[in-house]
């Protein structure tokens, strides 16, 4: 389970704590991603070295405007597992920080 990658568990249970779309959005400007909006989603987090937002390969996650636990965690493993996020340097403490849940 992609879980067991997760080195600060104790953040991935705080995720519950994120009730605010605006929260994932300062979170992804703090770490260089790129922040789309529009499309079936209102938000999307891309590679900010990839500027085509029709490309498939620069898409890290969308952010839906419903924000929930479950939602939280599935934002937060794309973002942590991404290929994209792993060839730019972003460490897991890194994210962790962004939102606020690691000091």
């Amino acid at each position: 389970m992609s879980e067991d990658r997760i080195k600060y568990k104790e953040c991935y249970q705080k995720l519950e704590s994120i009730k605010r779309v605006d929260e994932w959005l300062t979170a992804a400007k703090r770490l260089g991603l790129r922040i789309t909006s529009g499309g079936k989603h209102p938000y999307t987090v891309r590679d900010p070295q990839n500027p085509n937002d029709d490309d498939c390969k620069s898409l890290i996650t969308t952010i839906p405007s419903g924000i929930h636990k479950g939602i939280n965690k599935a934002i937060a493993k794309q973002i942590l597992f991404s290929p994209i996020t792993a060839r730019l340097g972003i460490t897991e403490e890194q994210i962790w920080k962004a939102l606020g849940l690691l000091k």
